[in-house]
C-alpha cells in the first residue's frame, strides 16, 4: 500500500459543480450519482472548491414527508454554492501514495481527496470507498 499511487484507485470521469450552480443542482447530482463529495471547478477545470452532502444537510436541512426526508428547492436556491463550499481544498496528486491518501483523510478527516495536475486542474477523486474497494480485493 506504501508504494501504490493514486492513480491507479483514483476516479478519473469526476462529477463536478460549477461555483455558480444552484444548491438544489447540486443536490440533485449527488442524489442522481450516489456521491457525497462534488469537487467545483471553474470554465478551465481548475479546481476551486469542494461540496460535501453535509454542507448542503447544514446549509438547508431538509424536512419529512410521507417520502422520507426531501430538500426544500427554493430554500436551498437561497445559497450560493460559494458560500457553503470549502475554498482551496487540500489536493494530492497522481503521484502521491495510497498511504499518503490515507494519512490526511485519518488526520484530517477527509472523506475524499481531489486529485489534480501541475496547474491545478482537477484529474481525478479519491473516496474512502476506493480506498476500501482496493483494500478489499488487495489485502
Amino acid at each position: 500500500m506504501r508504494d501504490i499511487l493514486l492513480k491507479e484507485i483514483m476516479v478519473q470521469k469526476v462529477i463536478v459543480a460549477h461555483v455558480k450552480d444552484s444548491l438544489s443542482s447540486v443536490e440533485e447530482k449527488m442524489r442522481l450519482y450516489k456521491i457525497r463529495h462534488l469537487p467545483v471547478v471553474d470554465s478551465d477545470n481548475k479546481l476551486i472548491g469542494i461540496v460535501t452532502y453535509r454542507d448542503l444537510l447544514t446549509a438547508s436541512p431538509p424536512h419529512r414527508t410521507e417520502e422520507g426526508f426531501v430538500f426544500d428547492k427554493e430554500q436551498m436556491d437561497q445559497f450560493i454554492l460559494k458560500g457553503i463550499m470549502t475554498e482551496s481544498p487540500q489536493t494530492l496528486t497522481t503521484e502521491d501514495t495510497i498511504a499518503h491518501a490515507v494519512a490526511m483523510m485519518a488526520r484530517d478527516k477527509f472523506g475524499c481527496i481531489p486529485i489534480v495536475d501541475s496547474e491545478k486542474v482537477l484529474v481525478g477523486i479519491v473516496t474512502q470507498i476506493d480506498i476500501l474497494k482496493w483494500l478489499g480485493k488487495n489485502l
